[in-house]
């Protein structure tokens, strides 16, 4: 028996020979066998799938590194965008502000009274009230019932005065009433204000007078508290009244107290000598 497998082990290893010297012989003559194109279809196929996969993640790789950057860069041009938004936001505004010192310096080379500037530190809109609050005093010459006006036109009268402050009554409130007069007929009316709708009314102007829409109210110089010629409103309506003698005339503002920041006090004639500029 076992000389019957000492055989057979050597018929292996023969047979075994036989081939690696025969593959041996075929391969240097450049022939593929069959052996060949499998060892290739098993490395190649594992080459391929193992390049594929670092292939793949290079790409993955890449694509992070990329979406770093890029989100590095969108911070960077984001902080860009908001320091230049920031930058035109004051341009603008140092803009504005010299076109409104601009206005102010035309306005008070236009009037002959004495123009007194002030800043706008608060406002009062409430149903009792409609006015604001200025920087400006007794210790300034301020005085009671001394008109205020803005570039776009008239604001109101000193009501209260403090030693550095004063409150302003607007043309808007319900206890104003101001002499004006209608720029295209001349006819002649009381602007007085309702606070409820933050409008005016023109009042006491006959029915017989032409009054029409969008036309423009200005001052007169009753009294001499405001400039003559200053814009105070424009006409938004106009009906019978009801008692059919006298017009039903409502008006818009030609300032908007809710955006005022700085205005000008006006000194009569007989007091320009008295202003603190």
């Amino acid at each position: 028996m076992a000389t019957g497998r000492k055989y057979y082990l050597v018929a292996l290893l023969s047979s075994v020979t036989c081939i690696v010297a025969l593959y041996i012989h075929v391969h240097r003559q450049g022939r593929t066998t069959w052996i060949d194109s499998g060892i290739i279809s098993i490395t190649g196929a594992l080459q391929s799938g193992v390049s594929g996969l670092v292939q793949g993640v290079k790409g993955v790789v890449d694509h992070y590194f990329l979406l770093v950057d890029a989100k590095k860069r969108n911070e960077e041009l984001e902080s860009e965008v908001s320091a230049l938004r920031s930058k035109v936001v004051s341009q603008e505004e140092i803009l504005l502000e010299n076109k409104r010192l601009q206005d102010q310096l035309s306005l008070k080379a236009k009037e002959k009274e004495t123009l007194l500037a002030a800043k706008v530190v608060a406002h009062d809109v409430s149903p009792d009230f409609l006015g604001i609050r200025i920087d400006r005093g007794l210790s300034h010459g301020v005085q009671l019932g001394m008109g205020v006006i803005h570039t776009n036109g008239v604001v109101g009268r000193i009501h209260r005065v403090t030693p550095s402050y004063a409150d302003v009554i607007t043309v808007l409130d319900p206890s104003s009433n101001m002499d004006v007069i209608i720029q295209r007929s001349r006819a002649r009316g009381i602007l007085s204000g309702q606070s409820k709708s933050l409008t005016g009314k023109l009042k006491y102007v006959d029915r017989l007078e032409d009054v029409m829409v969008d036309d423009l109210l200005v001052s007169t110089d009753f009294g001499h508290i405001f400039p003559k010629g200053v814009m105070v409103g424009t006409v938004t309506g106009v009906s019978p009244n009801s008692n059919g003698i006298l017009q039903s005339i409502s008006v818009k503002s030609a300032v908007d107290i809710y955006r005022v920041e700085e205005v000008f006090l006006v000194f009569p004639p007989r007091q320009s000598e008295k202003a603190i500029n």
